[in-house]
């Protein structure tokens, strides 16, 4: 059976190959050759486009392969219920994302970025000792494959690493995994927190003026999970109260951020432009990791990275 594969995500002509090559009964379409005909005969998705037309004229269409981790920007009420699969690169995201959390962290506690303002006017000297990461208490909020690759790399710096969770269940490569209500009793003695929860209903402001207020004064807060789990208004109190001793953001509410935003103006503050997961070998790793899934999908074995519709990741 002839299986036809919208590439939303421009595949290179040797991916191409590879895929036709050893998958001979899939046809790719690119976006650019989507007509209304061929939208109906269309069974597999890779990536997703805002230029796509409405789910529901893809009536054929069984299984949708992302090109990222998270899924809170797919029509999922939708999906659901058509009965359509979604799947994610879940696993490919972890290097990059640990590496960007420690450059984040460095750039505080060793004072490089102060370094690189320094240097910018010429002016010698660091008035801060700084501090490093070793015996520091963290805790992460999310415990998936991205948390525990940093997990795991944090405590080569004999950090205590807690990851805190829905259910508290536990997890390996954590000094300790915390459900939501327990975290708020550690909260107090930590000096690091983390964000990389998914964007859910559950997760929307979930770090708000009551949870900032618990934490211990002076905290680095890191968000690398979703925007949307920021009350931005509260986190700008809190930086500005020196609650947050820093923030190093790399998602927000509204992106891009608004030249008007406030958090451009705090010396405090460390703002990227959501590439924390971005590496020149992405689209690499997220081809395998179609490949891998198009194997078992034509041999009706269960996908890898499977997202649960109702919960949202």
């Amino acid at each position: 059976m002839v299986e036809r594969l919208l590439d939303c995500v421009d595949l290179t002509i040797e991916q191409e190959n590879d895929l036709k090559n050893t998958f001979p009964n899939i046809e790719i379409i690119k976006l650019n050759e989507l007509t209304q005909q061929n939208t109906e005969d269309i069974t597999i998705m890779y990536g997703w486009s805002q230029y796509l037309p409405d789910i529901d004229q893809f009536c054929s269409l069984k299984w949708v392969q992302t090109l990222s981790a998270g899924v809170n920007y797919l029509p999922l009420d939708k999906l659901e219920r058509n009965g359509i699969t979604v799947t994610t690169t879940s696993g490919i995201h972890g290097h990059q994302m640990t590496e960007s959390v420690l450059g984040m962290l460095f750039s505080h506690t060793r004072n490089i970025r102060q370094s690189i303002l320094n240097q910018e006017k010429r002016e010698w000297g660091i008035t801060e000792k700084g501090t490093d990461l070793v015996g520091k208490k963290v805790m992460i909020f999310g415990t998936g494959n991205i948390a525990r690759q940093l997990a795991k790399t944090l405590q080569v710096f004999d950090c205590d690493v807690f990851g805190i969770n829905r259910s508290g269940r536990v997890v390996e490569g954590f000094t300790q995994t915390c459900s939501f209500e327990e975290g708020n009793e550690v909260l107090r003695t930590v000096d690091i927190m983390i964000n990389l929860m998914p964007g859910t209903t559950e997760t929307d402001h979930f770090f708000n003026d009551d949870l900032f207020s618990k934490m211990t004064n002076g905290v680095i807060f890191i968000n690398m999970g979703r925007g949307s789990s920021v009350d931005t208004r509260a986190l700008i109190k809190h930086i500005k109260s020196g609650k947050i001793g820093f923030a190093a953001l790399d998602v927000f509410e509204e992106e891009p951020l608004s030249k008007d935003s406030e958090l451009w103006c705090l010396e405090n503050v460390l703002i990227t432009p959501h590439i924390s997961g971005a590496t020149d070998k992405y689209n690499e790793r997220a081809f395998n990791v179609l490949m891998d899934n198009v194997s078992h999908f034509t041999h009706q074995e269960p996908l890898k990275n499977r997202v649960d519709l109702e919960l949202g990741y």
